[in-house]
């Protein structure tokens, strides 16, 4: 950090957000010892231990905690419900409250990309900066990395339940895979998470705590981007609020990794944006770019029958056998804490003629109300059988705007779902494969009654009624500030804005289609890769 001819602090760069992209990039950024950096939060560093401990997701879940809770607009397509939209608001943003999924999606998604002007992205370019962020349990390979910062385990599968589901899978033909982020990605497999050594390894465990002792990075926290400082067209900084004191600070390079609801708001604050829209708020415009446009996300469902006998999990959640698992977990990181239940994930196509799956299939998840329990103090939970059916290839969009002038009012969130017709017929071939997952043979020693729905639809009306009434996006929001070469970008393939010197966006907001899987992991791919973009010439 150096002082400008004003005397305001100056840096090479000053990264605003430190969630799975901010933390990813403040590590690559100064491992150059003459770059400096300075990495603002939000939010509060990750200090609880819940945040630290895997199955602690489920009291951070249920408190709302260490996030931005925010609600779409009424959403007409789900019949004028609001979709809850958490993201991190705490050092390791969203990869330190989220479920810890560890997919990388399928290669397509990325070759897409590169087709539609995100030159630079396809599959090929883009998986070395997956194997480099990574430590695979399985070992490395030609797909998989050994020496990377970030932990990737697979789910312990140990109830017997799962055989007589991977029995339901064959029996319907679906195609099985050992590793969805290795050579298969496609079919029926163990879902992975991103955990090592029995914690959650978060974008700020593994890539920014390391690193906070290198004298070239300063991180700040409980600082709330405000508007960003231009000179002409180029940023030369961000103005921040914190503990009521309103900061300046100076960059030669400003990056936003907010995600993709907060940066298209603190690009539109600071006049970046629909013109048209900017206008009608009292803001005038720099430059005319299509942000906050092209709002994508994962909308579920889920199909749950009772399950007759109580499985692993349920019997684990007895009070006083989950506060021993806990203790084991937080001082020995071990034990059933210290994972998370094994869930079995498929990538599956609704049609056979399809390049790609659309859709993904959550199987085994815990009921939603599954908690501690013991006898004469609280009922135990309904031990069920659930599927949930993700729709991975959505063609309805959304959009961000905002809702005031002032940083602290939280933006309108338009997400249209359902508003293409071909998703609800996606979504409507989801439920039937997951009701006659549920319905074979081998799943009998364990099915009980219906629970969601409560009776058979008997015609896609039903169908239909029934995932308006139930779905819900998934919390990954993305494609906000589209990256390409064309009218419809925000971001070139070098993540800069276009039009402006001086400022780019590194989070899921420059995604041009969200990948068809878990965003996490991508993210930081991008992070990592956009880093070596930059400081490659310096090397």
């Amino acid at each position: 950090m150096s002082q400008d001819k004003q005397g305001l602090e100056k840096f090479d760069y000053v990264i605003v957000g430190a969630g799975s992209a901010g933390c990813v990039l403040a590590n690559r950024l100064t491992r150059d010892p003459a770059t400096r950096v300075l990495l603002l939060e939000a939010g509060g560093w990750d200090k609880d231990p819940m945040i630290a401990l895997p199955v602690g997701i489920q009291p951070m879940t249920a408190k709302q905690a260490y996030r931005w809770n925010d609600m779409s607009e009424p959403d007409a397509g789900l019949n004028g419900r609001r979709n809850y939209v958490p993201h991190g608001k705490v050092i390791g943003g969203g990869s330190s409250i989220n479920y810890m999924a560890h997919t990388r999606c399928h290669p397509s998604d990325y070759d897409n990309w590169a087709a539609d002007g995100a030159t630079g992205w396809s599959y090929k370019e883009v998986l070395p900066f997956f194997k480099e962020c990574e430590t695979w349990a399985g070992g490395g390979d030609e797909w998989r990395g050994e020496a990377g910062e970030l932990g990737a385990i697979a789910g312990k599968l140990d109830d017997p339940v799962y055989d007589a589901w991977f029995g339901s899978c064959r029996a319907l033909g679906y195609p099985i895979t050992n590793d969805h982020n290795g050579e298969k990605p496609e079919g029926i497999g163990v879902l992975q998470y991103t955990i090592k050594n029995g914690q959650r390894s978060s974008a700020a465990k593994a890539f920014l705590h390391p690193v906070l002792s290198r004298p070239n990075l300063t991180v700040r926290t409980d600082a709330m981007a405000s508007r960003l400082l231009f000179d002409g067209k180029r940023a030369i900084g961000v103005e921040y609020l914190t503990q009521g004191q309103r900061c300046t600070v100076h960059a030669a390079h400003t990056v936003l990794s907010l995600g993709a609801i907060n940066t298209p708001q603190l690009l539109m604050l600071s006049g970046i944006g629909p013109a048209e829209h900017l206008s009608s708020m009292g803001i005038q415009p720099l430059i005319d770019l299509p942000v906050g446009k092209n709002l994508q996300d994962h909308l579920a469902f889920s199909v749950m029958w009772a399950r007759k006998k109580t499985g692993t999990l349920h019997r684990s959640l007895r009070l006083d056998r989950a506060l021993v698992n806990i203790f084991r977990a937080l001082v020995f990181r071990s034990g059933p804490s210290s994972s998370l239940p094994g869930v079995i994930l498929g990538f599956i196509k609704s049609r056979a003629s399809l390049k790609k799956p659309d859709l993904q299939l959550y199987i085994q998840i815990p009921p939603p109300e599954a908690d501690a329990w013991f006898p004469g103090w609280k009922k135990p939970y309904q031990d069920c059988l659930q599927v949930k059916v993700q729709l991975m290839a959505s063609e309805s969009r959304g959009e961000i705007t905002l809702r005031s002038l002032d940083p602290n009012d939280r933006p309108r969130i338009f997400y249209n779902s359902l508003s293409a017709p071909a998703d609800i017929q996606v979504m409507r071939e989801g439920f039937k494969r997951a009701c006659a997952l549920l319905s074979t043979d081998e799943m009998k020693l364990y099915r009980g009654q219906r629970l969601l729905p409560d009776r058979a639809l008997n015609d896609d009306a039903e169908i239909d009624a029934f995932i308006r009434e139930q779905a819900f996006q998934q919390y990954h929001p993305a494609g906000t500030c589209r990256m390409g070469n064309d009218e419809r970008a925000v971001v070139n393939p070098d993540l800069s804005v276009r039009g402006l010197e001086g400022l780019s966006v590194v989070d899921a907001s420059v995604m041009p289609t969200l990948i068809s899987g878990n965003p996490n992991v991508p993210i930081m791919m991008i992070a990592a890769k956009v880093a070596a973009m930059w400081t490659r010439g310096k090397e």
